[in-house]
């Protein structure tokens, strides 16, 4: 399947039970605790803190095409959300061209209940769409419950409900329960949004993805690429407070979150789960080709597939796996930066604006190891309008717009990082020539330290900055 397809087959899913399908809310939080939109659930905060009715199905821009959604419910909801996470809770920024699917930048495809069904209903369906439809293997697929360590005050129980439906079908399946559940505390098992608001234990599925498929869950949740969770299904039940504690929300709902980049991407990459054999990875996929089509147009160079060892493959920068990294930074970040400005979050130099300038910039520094010197950033904005803005249309209708925030944002950061460049070669040549031998060099503390430490990277040596202050919440 394109990932068109597999986007529409999931809302096609969950409209036939009876969800209205939702656009996507904007980049801009609501909340005044997020830097920016993070998750499906954001826009219905309101409703499960029961401020406000469930009317899904009388939101502006809903879907109603279909003879089904007629049926649709006000307290069941479908759509696919665009999320940043850079900054703040959840922050992917660092992780983001050194893997196979870390993004700043994702589209989140989920399903919500607003009192309406529970867990059952939620596990069932997920095993539906996942095994009986789009047909994952069974015996590589592993669910995760919510166990609290109470020597850390985890609120809440071991989840036994959720554990019971998932063991329903995986013996059903032939397979062994013990096995294929596996238990997880608070850091792993229990989803929270920010530091307060609505939360609750969740169960996630995880997909083994080495050649044989017979970890037995061993790399569940161990930061392995060989074995990803591919979806989230969260019971909302709580709603944090400030001072810590837990408090029962008016009704029990359900928020899931699948990443469909990476569904995508098994789907694709395995052959519909024919050869588990080769490169499973989220750039390997329709999504992200087009992109890197383009980059290879300009630059001349050839995306290789290629990932990280050791910190001596980065700092070569003639390398191919330095050029790989730089492809898939470049895609990721052109993704963020577009969406973001198109719904009017501007880079700058405060809170979210200056995350967004930092991400600009990361991009821009990768792109002189593709050998770009002059604005190159902002001619991707015309693959996304083409690609995505059929599902995004604000994409389209704020184009011209994006590119010009970028390129006047891109042209100003190259002049800084000529001058920058030629002042750090200068110091760290005299650095280096009173002491050669020396495998970390100590340089100027004036450039911001993720700026420094970009400088290394040109350089070919590695710096250790001190971690920058928290950006405020």
């Amino acid at each position: 399947m394109t990932s068109s397809q597999i986007r529409q087959s999931f809302l096609d899913f969950f409209q036939s039970k009876q969800h209205t399908i939702v656009p996507s809310s904007s980049l801009m939080p609501d909340s005044p605790n997020l830097l920016f939109t993070n998750a499906g659930m954001n826009q219905f905060v309101p409703i499960f803190l029961g401020q406000r009715k469930p009317d899904v199905n009388a939101w502006a821009g809903t879907f109603r095409g279909a003879e089904v959604a007629q049926d649709a419910l006000p307290t069941r909801a479908a759509d696919t959300q665009k999320c940043i996470r850079a900054g703040g809770k959840h922050n992917d920024l660092e992780d983001v061209g050194l893997d196979t699917y870390h993004h700043t930048f994702f589209e989140m495809l989920g399903n919500w209940s607003f009192g309406d069904y529970f867990k059952k209903e939620a596990i069932e369906w997920a095993w539906e769409l996942v095994v009986g439809k789009w047909g994952f293997p069974v015996q590589r697929l592993y669910a995760t419950v919510y166990q609290p360590d109470k020597s850390k005050n985890d609120p809440s129980e071991f989840d036994q409900e959720a554990y019971n439906h998932w063991a329903r079908l995986f013996t059903a399946a032939g397979l062994d329960p013990k096995q294929h559940i596996v238990s997880g505390n608070k850091k792993d098992n229990f989803w929270m949004m920010g530091e307060t608001g609505p939360c609750g234990p969740c169960s996630e599925l995880h997909v083994d993805l080495t050649p044989n498929g017979d970890t037995r869950g061993t790399l569940v949740n161990k930061g392995s690429a060989q074995c990803i969770e591919i979806w989230n299904l969260v019971f909302m039940q709580f709603n944090a407070s400030p001072d810590g504690t837990f408090a029962p929300l008016p009704a029990k709902s359900v928020d899931t979150g699948m990443g469909f980049e990476r569904v995508t991407s098994i789907l694709q990459c395995t052959k519909n789960f024919t050869d588990f054999g080769g490169i499973i990875s989220n750039y390997e996929t329709d999504i992200f080709r087009p992109i890197f089509d383009r980059l290879e147009k300009m630059s001349g160079k050839r995306y290789g597939s290629t990932l990280p060892g050791v910190e001596s493959e980065i700092s070569n920068l003639k390398s191919q796996i330095s050029e790989d990294i730089a492809f898939r930074v470049i895609a990721d970040h052109i993704r963020t930066l577009s969406f973001a400005i198109a719904d009017g979050i501007q880079p700058g130099n405060n809170d979210r604006n200056y995350v967004l300038r930092r991400i600009l910039r990361r991009a821009v520094r990768y792109g002189r190891t593709l050998g770009f010197h002059e604005p190159f950033f902002y001619k991707l904005v015309d693959v996304l309008a083409d690609t995505m803005g059929d599902v995004f249309p604000e994409i389209r209708a704020k184009q011209k717009h994006v590119q010009e925030v970028i390129r006047v944002e891109e042209e100003a950061f190259n002049k800084t990082l000529d001058r920058g460049i030629e002042m750090f070669n200068e110091e760290a040549a005299r650095l280096l020539e009173s002491a050669p031998h020396e495998p970390r060099i100590e340089i100027l503390q004036t450039p911001p330290a993720s700026f420094r430490a970009s400088l290394g990277q040109i350089h070919g040596h590695f710096f250790h900055p001190p971690a920058p202050p928290a950006f405020p919440r």
